[in-house]
């Protein structure tokens, strides 16, 4: 855990200069609300994982199901915060990405080990994060330069897959209603829909900027590579997932 927030620490410390509201190039004074929210739930992924581990010793049940839930729910609150109150970032968005990216590989993993999600399921999931960060990664190469973008389905498959990961753990404890293992089985084919869909939707999305990049610009990668440390031209207000 010591290594994971050195590593994090030493990361952030790298990228001060990207600590700055979009539009503008003025840092922050301070970590505003938004990316706190973020960064509170990339620091919790250690914690979560082993109260997940340890999920058979059922006093854990009154601690586990309210914190996963609360690290869950800081995916869609931080990006509300930011759009509402205008403190969009770019550090605020690579970092929205990286959290979805790490939680959802790090809990699928676990859960799977412990039989709490099906294979297939838990293939699917990889199958979508790997096709995401290669059609990403193959764009930030074509346009120059790293720059987050989500679409709606990304973000909606990615707070439906926790939605789902809660409703798993409630099986597992038992729980009335939401822990139901037909209510959970509902679940895991209509998340698995809403993966597709959004699998469907962001190859639309890459293919459309992929179309809009200046033909001298395709596959040249030269103009700016890398992530930028400083004013991101045509930033957009959209977390990425």
């Amino acid at each position: 855990m010591l290594i994971y927030h050195g590593s994090l620490t030493a990361f952030l410390l790298s990228r001060k200069a990207d600590f700055h509201v979009e539009g503008g190039a003025t840092p922050l004074a301070r970590v505003n609300l938004s990316n706190s929210l973020t960064l509170a739930r990339l620091s919790s992924i250690p914690t979560l994982l082993f109260l997940i581990i340890q999920a058979s010793s059922f006093f854990l049940v009154p601690v586990l199901l309210p914190f996963a839930c609360l690290v869950f729910a800081t995916d869609f609150a931080d990006g509300i915060v930011a759009r509402v109150r205008h403190q969009v970032t770019f550090v605020g968005r690579y970092l929205d990405s990286t959290s979805d990216y790490l939680m959802i590989i790090a809990v699928s993993i676990i859960f799977l080990y412990y039989s709490l999600i099906p294979a297939w399921f838990f293939v699917l999931i990889v199958a979508r994060l790997v096709l995401f960060a290669f059609g990403m990664a193959m764009l930030a190469l074509r346009e120059g330069k790293a720059d987050p973008v989500a679409t709606f389905l990304g973000k909606a498959s990615i707070f439906a897959t926790m939605v789902l990961y809660v409703l798993e753990l409630a099986e597992l404890f038992r729980v009335p209603v939401i822990g139901d293992r037909l209510v959970v089985t509902i679940m895991e084919w209509v998340v698995a829909a809403i993966i597709v869909a959004s699998v469907a939707d962001k190859g639309i999305f890459l293919r459309r900027r992929f179309a809009q990049i200046p033909p001298r610009l395709r596959g040249s990668g030269r103009a700016q590579s890398g992530i930028p440390g400083g004013h991101i031209k045509g930033g957009t207000a959209k977390r990425a997932s």
